[in-house]
Formats: C-alpha cells, structure tokens, sequence
C-alpha cells in the first residue's frame, strides 16, 4: 500500500456538537433508577419501572453519550471511490485538496463502472472530436456570405474571447473556496480533483459529454450579440481557442519542451499548482494575469532576483 492511500484530517468542532457528558436534557432519574437492582422474580422495582425498561433506560443512555462526543477526525481512503468522501471534510476540505498527490495512477471516482467511465478521457478525444465541428461552423459562415478573411478575423477574436473567458472560469469557479458537503462533492467533481492529482492523465481534458452540455448556453450567449451569419464563425473561433487549451494544458503536464515559450509556460502553470495556487490562472498564456494583477511573485519579481 502506498504511503498516500489514507490521509486524515480534523474536523474542529462546531456550535452544537456533542460533548461526552450527559446533557441536562437526558432524563437522569431514568439513569439513576435503572440501576437498581431488578426485584427477584422479575415485576417492577423502585419508580415503578420494570426491569426491562431499566435495561432499555441504561442502553439508551450509553448511545445518548457516544452521540454526543466530537469527532476529531475523517480519514480519506484513496482505495474507496472519492467523490462521495470528500465533502465529509467540510472547512478542511479546501487545504486537502490543495495538497497534491503527484502520481501517474488515478484514483477512483465512482462505484458505478459506467459513471467512472464518462469521468476518464484521452486528451486525443479532444482535437478529433471538435476539430470538425470548428471547421463545419467556419464553413457555413463562408456559405452565409463572408469571405475566407473575414472569417479568419472572426475567428481569431473568438480565440481571444476564450483566453478571458478560460481565466475567468479558472480563477472564480474553478477557486471557489467550499466548506459544506455538496458544495465540497461539487468542486472536487469539477477542478478540486486536478489539483489533489495533477498527473492524472484520464481527467485532464473536459469530458467531451460535458463540453457537449456547455455548448448550448455558450451558442445561445453568442448568438444574443452577434448576427446570424456571424455567430457560427464567432462561436468556432471560441471553439479552437477551447481545443487549443484543453490541450496544452495536457502538454504543459505531460511534456517534456525544451525550448520556450512552451518551457516557461510549463514552468508558469507548475507553479500555480505546486507553488502558488491563488495566482496564475492563465493557461494559454498570462495575459489576463498580468491585466487583473494575478502574477504569480516570481513573475513579477524574477527581473529583481
């Protein structure tokens, strides 16, 4: 077993958690009374209670005060499915997650074979299915009246809207801070198990079946200010700006440049998962990190050092 497959932390307690002493609410002189002897030949003893409702009396007293103690600690075990684990550790929740596990092998997600599958995916899967899409979209802008270079304009300022749109998710969705079970389940679900297992190279690129789901709103949000002969060249070039990412993303974590700007950027996201979480949320570039002041202090400071 490896070193990392448990790992515990406390949870502290909270306003209302129970204390291993009785609470004046327990009926104590039904505690007291049960333990009296139970009269010989069975039939009621002192108080009027019988000897079976003594033991019953004594029973629920022991549960009452093992219910009532704090618990210090969950333990995660990485050898269970997790995503059903991880929102027991509440306010804790956030300084797990962002303890990396950096191993090629991931965890289990579900129980259910077929809900484990839709949460692996090649990164090839990515290019190969919405690649054809993009070209499709370019294609009936053209058809619709727009020359090559129009369209090639289009859709490079739907390139650009993805890089803003790409920072903005990962700095306020994707680093939402959570503390309550659901809200905990939800995060790790959605970008928290990337960061406890930077590695894992089947949950790196978003799931095609979810990309799928995100189109409609995306479509229809493109559609609300752009014409009709524009939106399909707006919405590929957003689309190509999101298959670029997903995979450099993959190469940032799972290649090996030797030259920049591929090495630095490299260098730049590993240091936003290994370094400084908070900062350096671009991962096609630092644009929007330097625009919004999130460069990480080595970024800034590096010309000093």
């Amino acid at each position: 077993m490896h070193p990392w497959k448990t790992q515990s932390f406390s949870s502290p307690a909270r306003q209302g958690d129970f204390t291993d002493k009785p609470s004046d609410s327990f009926p104590l002189f039904l505690l007291r009374s049960s333990r009296r002897r139970p009269p010989r030949g069975g039939g009621e003893g002192e108080k009027g209670l019988r000897w079976w409702e003594r033991e019953t009396a004594i029973a629920a007293a022991s549960e009452f005060r093992l219910g009532k103690m704090v618990v210090q600690e969950f333990t995660v075990d990485l050898n269970k499915p997790l995503v059903f684990q991880v929102g027991h550790l509440e306010e804790r929740y956030q300084e797990w997650v962002h303890q990396p596990i950096v191993s090629k092998e991931g965890p289990r997600f579900f129980g259910n074979d077929v809900l484990e599958f839709l949460t692996r995916t090649k990164w090839f899967a990515v290019p190969t299915i919405w690649l054809p899409v993009v070209c499709w979209l370019l294609v009936k802008s053209i058809r619709m009246g727009h020359t090559i270079q129009e369209v090639g304009l289009m859709a490079l300022f739907g390139i650009f809207i993805w890089t803003l749109i790409e920072y903005t998710l990962h700095r306020f969705l994707f680093h939402i801070e959570t503390k309550t079970y659901w809200a905990n389940t939800a995060h790790y679900l959605l970008h928290g198990c990337h960061h406890k297992h930077p590695m894992d190279s089947l949950r790196l690129v978003f799931p095609p079946t979810a990309t799928a789901i995100l189109c409609v709103p995306f479509w229809k949000l493109v559609a609300f200010f752009a014409t009709p002969t524009t939106t399909p060249a707006l919405f590929g070039g957003g689309l190509l700006g999101y298959v670029m990412y997903d995979c450099t993303h993959y190469y940032l974590h799972h290649g090996q440049p030797s030259k920049d700007p591929a090495k630095n950027l490299k260098r730049y996201h590993l240091n936003h998962h290994f370094r400084i979480q908070n900062k350096g949320f671009g991962i096609t570039s630092s644009l929007w990190d330097y625009v919004f002041g999130t460069l990480p202090p080595s970024k800034t400071t590096g010309k000093n050092n």
